[in-house]
């Protein structure tokens, strides 16, 4: 963001900003700022200027040396900092005075924590909150730290626990599909020797016990061992935890699912059936029951939270929470992101497969699910999130918000959908059978906006054929109306199906073209293509053109960047979509 709209957003809200730090400096380099560049590369990066007076509504300051202070600074970055930060620091003009800004990066996850090398790691680590900056705790550092190696803590021997108890059942189905998918892994072994091979049993001198993955993965009952490694289930009636439904309950579900790893997915994902309302549609593949959240994706995201969550000591007391609110779905896991992933990597085509806990997610590539002969856990193939991203892009609804702490990981996926059960039962009072996907899509966007476009359909990641075949054939059925010329097609509801909720005001034959073009943009980001890149693939569009319609919608005020100006890989959303963020 240019330094001078950062001046006009500090000056709406009268202080600090989350990712934006100022100070007056006209003393000299303030002491405290080495707090900040810690914090800044610890989170998600951030913006310093130097030289503004918050007192005086973030005028320049007088006095102000920028010279000097720009040198403090670069001298700050380069020789108090460990490990040493390479910031652009510039001098800019503005109000007729001077100012220092440093746009201080993240850094990268392997390097982190950054710490004022005079206080050392465990008491010069800072982490942003709100506008200001606080210590890191021990916890939070050693999840950096972990960083920097393989952690093992899903293979230490559980001395407490034996071969007895695991489930028969689950060893046996295990077994049976190794033998059947690697049989030179574990051939001309007993069934304890596999296990094992397989990091399920490990030996402690001449006893043989389970290892913690085994346990979690294979066990009757781990939380004989482990109290607190289970999944707590809570079903909200309000947008808060805490609020109470008109007849006082603050639960709607509350359970604590406990078991091996395979039944406490399965158990969880009924648990949330329970709970989230239902329609039916007639598809081309038959009758298919849509609910508020696609269950795929609930069973990915929660797989994937007990398969990478921490199980070091110091987290053997948090348990993964699952929390479903009137308006999302959350999941919450403790410990922070492993390996070199960032929060905005997660689920998108940067995203690096890594695994905190390799010997537990290789058991669960073989685990079967309760009652589902054959269906295993999870591919330990790094496809969970992005598969959980094109599912909900396939069922219309936007990707999941990622809110990352260096002590946890949280996914917010929020209902709000162009197929909501509304829509789809809406759908089905049209009487119409064997409607694809893409129409099913088609229909909800031209009912809540007014109309479609083929590029609105491949913006959701149906391909431009498909889209194109889906769109006449609903014409055919009379349920809606082209119109425009067949680059530009727009397709509009037949007044007697129903008229949509809010309508499109007609453009000029001239200016269709773009306003398609804008339409198809917004849907797209909508839909996770938050990159010029990414939305040059997904709509087909000319790099140039992309960068055209995104500067003319940051114009228009519809769309805004999300990182610095200085980002080699910018990213935008909608800015009507931030009033739902939670």
């Amino acid at each position: 963001m240019e330094t001078s709209a950062i001046i006009v957003r500090l000056r709406r809200v009268g202080t600090d900003l989350a990712d934006v730090e100022v100070k007056a400096a006209a003393g000299g380099l303030p002491k405290d700022l080495v707090e900040t560049l810690s914090a800044f590369s610890n989170g998600d990066g951030g913006t310093i200027l130097l030289g503004l007076d918050e007192r005086a509504g973030f005028a320049p300051a007088p006095g102000f040396a920028a010279d000097r202070i720009r040198d403090a600074l670069v001298h700050a970055c380069a020789n108090l900092m460990e490990p040493p930060l390479r910031v652009p620091v510039d001098i800019e003009e503005i109000d007729g005075g001077l100012l220092v800004r440093a746009d201080v990066p993240e850094l990268d996850p392997v390097e982190k924590p950054c710490f004022v090398k005079a206080r050392g790691e465990y008491q010069g680590s800072f982490i942003r909150t709100g506008d200001g900056d606080l210590r890191l705790t021990h916890y939070e550092i050693t999840q950096f730290l972990s960083n920097r190696g393989q952690p093992t803590h899903d293979t230490e021997p559980v001395t407490g626990a034996s071969v007895d108890d695991l489930d028969p059942d689950l060893v046996a189905a295990l077994l049976r599909r190794v033998r059947e998918r690697s049989p030179r892994s574990i051939a001309g072994i007993d069934d304890v020797e596999a296990l094992i091979r397989l990091g399920a049993l490990t030996r402690v001198k001449d006893d043989v016990h389970p290892t913690m993955a085994g346990l979690l993965a294979l066990g009757v009952y781990p939380q004989q061992f482990f109290p607190q490694l289970f999944v707590a289930f809570v079903a909200l009636p309000g947008l808060a935890m805490g609020d109470k439904s008109p007849d006082g309950k603050r639960f709607l579900d509350n359970l604590s699912l406990v078991g091996p790893l395979p039944l406490i997915v399965s158990e969880a994902g009924e648990a949330l059936r329970r709970n989230m309302r239902s329609a039916s549609v007639v598809t081309d593949l038959g009758r298919v029951d849509r609910y508020d959240y696609p269950l795929e994706v609930f069973r990915e995201l929660l797989v994937n939270a007990v398969m990478h969550r921490d199980y070091s000591p110091a987290a053997r007391g948090m348990r993964v929470q699952v929390e479903l609110y009137p308006d999302r779905l959350v999941v919450r896991s403790p410990g922070g992101l492993f390996g070199s992933n960032r929060a905005h990597t997660l689920g998108t085509a940067d995203q690096v497969s890594t695994s905190r806990n390799a010997t537990l997610a290789r058991l669960l590539a073989d685990v079967e699910l309760p009652g589902e002969p054959g269906r295993v856990l999870c591919e330990n193939r790094g496809s969970g999130l992005p598969s959980v991203v094109r599912q909900l892009r396939q069922a219309g609804m936007s990707p999941p918000d990622f809110h990352v702490t260096p002590a946890d990981v949280g996914v917010r996926v929020p209902r709000h959908a162009l197929l909501d059960v509304d829509v789809v039962e809406w759908i089905g009072s049209l009487k119409q059978d064997r409607l694809t996907d893409a129409q099913h899509l088609a229909l909800a966007m031209m009912r809540s906006s007014g109309r479609v476009t083929n590029g609105m359909l491949q913006a959701w990641g149906v391909d431009r054929i498909a889209a194109g075949s889906a769109l006449r054939d609903l014409v055919d059925r009379g349920l809606a109306t082209s119109s425009g010329g067949k680059r530009y097609a727009s397709y509009e509801l037949v007044d007697d199906v129903e008229l949509p909720v809010a309508t499109v005001q007609a453009e000029p034959e001239a200016g269709r073209g773009i306003e398609a073009d804008f339409d198809a943009i917004k849907q797209a980001i909508r839909a996770g293509h938050t990159t010029a890149r990414g939305l040059q693939a997904a709509l087909g569009m000319s790099y140039d053109a992309v960068h055209r319609r995104l500067r003319a919608l940051r114009e228009r005020g519809e769309v805004e960047q999300t990182r610095d100006r200085n980002a080699k890989n910018q990213s935008y959303r909608i800015v009507e979509d931030m009033g739902d963020a939670r």
